[in-house]
């Protein structure tokens, strides 16, 4: 085996380890001589590697201190971060409370408003409002003003809540009978009775306030106040006529149609509503009805009356036919026995029956194969036949002229004339080679396209022509249909 030196270091100093020799018997067993003592480190030395250490301990205290002043700080970030966000979080809480809380105070004040313009407009549109709050101080002013000068006193503030309180507490309970489909007439009057009387009251208290100086002035003041407090309340009842045609789901023409009936027919009308009272039938079915037991036919059909207007009409209408032109009284028996159809048949060689005598059936002039129609009765039309009279103009009809039409009519026959159809034709040429050009441009097969339809329509004249200047332009390009 070779020989292996250990090294070993002492106190920072190395030494070598005796060899192993080849004749050892125990060549594992270790053998150890003796060492020298260390040698006893210098100050200086000393003094260095405790400035080293104090050095490495020092660089240490500061990785620490420094590991510490960053864990602080990141502390102190990670703190201000979560204070900052909770401060976020509690401003946008705090935001979205006040955006909350404004939002439901929005909402109650339009439901609040809604609710109020409801009550208000519950009988009456905004628009409106105006007109019925000015009438109303108008009226209740004028009012409280002309009690306190006819000397009441105190109590003239309560004239007007009287009468233009009663008249809104009667306006009020008639709309709401009309809303809730309950008999209102009684309420109505009730409530332009008293609307009336509160109109009077302020009229005559202004004219006898005004009546010591000019009269004519207190007149005109007079009106003027009880016309003002009367305009609301007819603008209230414009509104509830239009409400109450509303609920009762009428067209305005069935409206305006049934008040011209209780116009023109009142009686009709009553009976109308009598029956559908006692019988149930809607009111159609009762005027139908009634109508039909006054008239004895129903509605759209001719009355009885019309019936015989119409026939003493067609009467007068044959009596003036077969008048012949005599005027007198004494022909007035013939006019009536002209009137009679007579009979077709010609009765002349019949034999002679006992107490009878032959009677020629009078020759009828010749007429017209069309009858002319004039009005009859009940909007319909009667056939009345056009005589054939007698031409008596000395005029006589052309029936035939030596010349011809070419001879009459010698246009088209010089050269100019010439020279213009052949610029036509050129034009129409052109116009067809335009048409099939943009037809070969659009890749269509020219056997079919354009047809003679379009080429007439594009040059303007008659199919035959059109289809000989098709042809003409189709055989240039070597192409026969």
């Amino acid at each position: 085996m070779t020989a292996v030196s250990i090294e070993k270091k002492v106190n920072g100093t190395p030494v070598a380890s005796p060899e192993l020799g080849e004749g050892r018997d125990h060549p594992d067993e270790e053998q150890h001589t003796p060492q020298p003592a260390p040698a006893a480190p210098s100050r200086r030395e000393e003094k260095r590697l405790d400035k080293s250490t104090d050095r490495a301990d020092a660089r240490l205290d500061k990785a620490q201190e420094r590991e510490e002043a960053r864990r602080d700080a990141d502390h102190k970030r990670k703190a201000k971060e979560e204070e900052r966000q909770a401060k976020a979080d509690r401003k946008a809480q705090q935001r979205a409370d006040k955006d909350k809380a404004r939002a439901k105070r929005r909402k109650e004040r339009r439901t609040a408003w809604t609710s109020l313009q409801t009550r208000l407009t519950h009988h009456m549109p905004m628009w409106g409002l105006p007109v019925v709050l000015v009438s109303l101080a108008v009226g209740a002013t004028g009012q409280a003003g002309a009690a306190s000068a006819a000397g009441m006193g105190w109590a003239s503030a309560g004239v007007p809540v009287l009468t233009e309180g009663m008249t809104l507490t009667l306006a009020g309970l008639t709309g709401q009978a009309i809303e809730q489909r309950r008999p209102y007439a009684w309420l109505m009057r009730a409530t332009w009775i008293t609307a009336a009387g509160a109109a009077t009251i302020n009229a005559l208290g202004h004219y006898i306030e005004g009546k010591a100086g000019d009269p004519q002035e207190a007149l005109y003041r007079a009106a003027m106040y009880g016309v003002a407090s009367m305009l609301g309340l007819v603008l209230w009842w414009v509104v509830m006529r239009s409400k109450r045609a509303a609920i009762s789901g009428k067209t305005a023409d069935e409206v305006a149609r049934w008040k011209r009936l209780g116009r023109r027919h009142p009686l009709l009308m009553r009976r109308a509503r009598r029956v559908a009272d006692n019988t149930g039938k809607s009111m159609a079915d009762a005027y139908a009805t009634v109508w039909e037991r006054a008239n004895g036919a129903r509605p759209g059909e001719p009355s009885i009356r019309e019936i015989r207007a119409s026939r003493r009409a067609a009467y007068r209408r044959r009596l003036a036919q077969s008048w012949d032109g005599r005027r007198g009284w004494r022909k007035q028996s013939e006019r009536a026995a002209a009137v009679v159809p007579v009979v077709q048949a010609d009765t002349v060689g019949a034999p002679e029956s006992a107490g009878s005598v032959g009677v020629r059936t009078p020759v009828q002039a010749p007429a017209l194969p069309v009858a002319l129609l004039v009005p009859g009765g009940q909007g319909g039309w009667v056939e009345h036949p056009v005589p054939v009279l007698p031409m008596t103009s000395p005029k006589r009809v052309r029936t035939g002229s030596d010349r011809s039409a070419t001879a009459r009519f010698p246009q088209g026959k010089d050269a100019v004339s010439k020279r213009v159809r052949k610029s036509v034709h050129d034009d129409r040429l052109t116009a067809v080679r335009k048409l099939v050009t943009a037809a070969a441009e659009s890749n269509q097969d020219l056997r079919k396209h354009p047809s003679n339809r379009a080429v007439a329509r594009a040059a303007g004249c008659r199919p035959g022509t059109a289809r000989e200047l098709l042809a003409t332009v189709l055989a240039e390009r070597g192409i026969t249909r």
